[in-house]
């Protein structure tokens, strides 16, 4: 019997509470949907028993953790973080090893890691991505572009 499922890591219950995201992990899958909403909601699916994820709201920023090197190893599967995000929420992701998805938002955006890939869309102008070894085939659209 597989450990796979999905369980809630977080869900904001005052609109506009988070205005930022920073997101510290090892490893795993991470997608990032900036929508149409006022509220940060976090998913994790996969081989969540090894996860261990930690959300923790200081202020206006939310914190997530996850998975000390030692349950990163142990996991039977990959572990995918979803977050359905404001759109102009600002992330940070600091990984070791991840494949990240962008799905819109405008608001600020930083990415380091050692190992992994980035993908996707987003509208904001502040844009840092840095792996040391990975690919970047994030597709940054203009904001306030000519109608």
């Amino acid at each position: 019997m597989s450990s796979d499922s999905t369980v809630e890591v977080f869900r904001s219950t005052r609109p506009g509470q988070i205005k930022r995201v920073e997101i510290r992990i090892v490893g795993g899958n991470i997608r990032i949907n900036a929508i149409d909403t006022d509220t940060v909601t976090v998913m994790a699916l996969g081989d969540v028993a090894t996860l261990g994820a930690q959300a923790t709201v200081q202020g206006h920023v939310l914190h997530i953790t996850s998975s000390s090197a030692l349950r990163y190893f142990l996991q039977k599967s990959r572990i995918d973080l979803v977050l359905d995000v404001p759109e102009d929420t600002g992330v940070f992701i600091k990984v070791f090893g991840a494949d990240i998805v962008i799905n819109g938002g405008t608001g600020p955006l930083e990415v380091r890691g050692v190992a992994g890939a980035i993908e996707g869309t987003t509208h904001s102008t502040d844009v840092k991505v840095r792996f040391v070894v990975g690919g970047n085939d994030l597709v940054q659209v203009a904001a306030g572009g000519p109608s």
